[in-house]
C-alpha cells in the first residue's frame, strides 16, 4: 500500500533510470505517512520494473527487510531494538551480488531502535557500501540516527499525505461510502498508514480504547486502571503511548491538552531510548 508521494516517486525512477542512485538514502518524515512502503515499492521497482509495494513478505528476491518484528523472530527475548547482530546480518546480505535486480536493496524500518553499538557498525557499510547495493534506513525519528551516519547519505522527507488523496483511495480500494471515507481520511491526519490500521488492527484499535479509557480515569481510579492495564506480559509502554498521542491529536486544542501531548511524547522518547518504569510513567503523565 503507498499512497501518494508521487513526487518522490518520479524523483526515485528517473535516479534509477539515469544509474545515479545513491549507495543508501535515509527515508524520514511522520510514523505511517508511508516512509516503510516506499521503500518496499522501490526495492519492487529495481527487481519487477513496478514501483508498488509487495503484497506478499519475501516475494523479492533481491531484498531485505529488517525490523523490530523480524528481530523478535529471530530471538523473542529480545527488547526492542535493533542490535549488533542484524548489522552483521545486513554486511553479509550486501555483499552478495544480485539474481536479477540491479541492486541488492537491504531497507532497515524503524532505523529509531538501532543500538549505538549497531549504528556505529553500520557506519563502515556506508563508508565501503559493495557497488551493487542500495541501504535504505527509514525512521521516524532523525535525530536518533548517528551525524556521521547522516552525513554520508541523502535524506528523502516523505511529509503528510493530502486528506482528499487517502479519502480517494479509501473509496475506491476499500470500498467505502464516500462520507465514511472521508471522516476516516480526517482521523487519519495525513497518515495512509493510520487509516489502514483504523479498518483493519483490531490490536491496534483495542489501544486506542485502552488509551481513551486511560485518559479519562479519575486520579482516585488511576492506580486500578494502571494495575489491569500493565497485567498482560505483552504490555508494551511504547505502543500504548503511540495510542494515548493519538487520541490526544483528535481532541480538542487546548492549552492543558497541548502540554499533555507533549508530555507523552517526551515519555514516548523516553520509552525508546531508556529502561523505564511503566507504572510509574503512566502515573506521572497524569498528574
Amino acid at each position: 500500500m503507498l499512497i501518494g508521494h508521487k513526487d518522490i516517486i518520479a524523483d526515485l525512477q528517473a535516479l534509477a533510470k539515469s544509474g545515479r542512485l545513491s549507495h543508501g538514502y535515509i527515508f524520514f518524515g511522520p510514523a505511517m505517512v508511508g516512509k516503510s512502503a516506499a521503500a518496499r515499492a522501490f526495492a519492487n521497482y529495481l527487481e519487477n520494473g513496478v514501483f508498488e509495494t509487495p503484497r506478499e513478505a519475501g516475494i523479492l528476491q533481491d531484498a531485505k527487510f529488517i525490523n523490530l518484528a523480524s528481530m523478535r523472530e529471530l530471538d523473542p527475548t529480545a527488547k526492542d531494538s535493533i542490535g549488533i547482530d542484524a548489522v552483521r546480518e545486513i554486511k553479509n546480505f550486501l555483499w552478495q551480488k544480485p539474481n536479477v535486480s540491479a541492486r541488492r536493496v537491504l531497507v532497515i524500518e524503524e532505523a529509531e531502535h538501532l543500538t549505538t553499538e549497531a549504528q556505529n557498525a553500520l557506519l563502515k557499510v556506508t563508508e565501503e557500501p559493495p557497488a551493487s547495493s542500495l541501504l535504505i534506513l527509514v525512521t521516524s525519528d532523525i535525530e536518533s540516527i548517528m551525524p556521521t551516519i547522516l552525513s554520508r547519505l541523502p535524506k528523502i522527507f516523505f511529509g503528510p499525505v493530502k486528506e482528499k488523496t487517502i479519502a480517494a483511495w479509501l473509496n475506491k480500494e476499500e470500498k467505502l461510502a464516500k462520507t465514511k471515507a472521508e471522516a476516516l481520511a480526517k482521523q487519519a491526519m495525513g497518515k495512509p498508514g493510520l487509516a489502514w490500521r483504523l479498518l483493519h488492527d483490531e490490536v491496534f484499535q483495542e489501544n486506542l480504547k485502552s488509551a481513551q479509557a486511560f485518559l479519562k480515569t479519575s486520579a482516585t481510579g488511576r492506580k486500578d486502571f494502571l494495575k489491569k492495564l500493565l497485567e498482560p506480559d505483552e504490555f508494551n509502554l511504547r505502543i500504548f503511548l503511540e495510542a494515548v498521542i493519538i487520541v490526544l491529536a483528535w481532541e480538542k486544542p487546548t492549552p492543558a491538552k497541548a502540554a499533555l501531548w507533549h508530555k507523552a511524547l517526551r515519555l514516548y522518547d523516553n520509552a525508546n531510548n531508556f529502561g523505564v518504569n511503566p507504572r510509574l510513567q503512566l502515573d506521572a503523565l497524569m498528574r
